[in-house]
């Protein structure tokens, strides 16, 4: 079952790509461990816009960064990689679709990223 939402009278399928539940759920994580986005800025050496592109998934993570975040986090990378699959899988039935690569659909995505955080509101 796909959720569609009219934008300017057209059909949008809600879509939110992987890389943006990745951020989320590092952000939960980082919120529920009282830090800043700054805090995690300063642990890969960039300042804090340029982390909050990271965390929004408007840029690519690497590998690296992604341990030395959960290294701060007190959590392996594995663990944040789980969670943000159980936040896909529950964005996926309620029809959201998520892909690997970032979609060029800005009111599909933002569509998905309302629905991903009223399901994060839920659990």
């Amino acid at each position: 079952m796909n959720e569609y939402h009219y934008v300017n009278g057209m059909s949008t399928q809600a879509v939110l790509p992987y890389n943006n539940v990745v951020g989320k759920a590092i952000e939960e994580r980082r919120t529920q461990a009282g830090l800043t986005q700054a805090d995690l800025a300063a642990v890969l050496q960039l300042g804090q816009s340029g982390y909050s592109k990271l965390e929004s998934g408007q840029a690519a993570m690497t590998v690296a960064q992604l341990r030395l975040i959960a290294s701060k986090l007190n959590c392996k990378p594995h663990e944040i990689l789980k969670r943000a699959d159980e936040l896909a899988s529950k964005l996926e039935s309620s029809g959201v679709e998520v892909p690997a690569k970032k979609d060029d659909n800005k009111a599909a995505v933002l569509i998905g990223l309302g629905l991903l955080l009223a399901l994060m509101s839920k659990s």
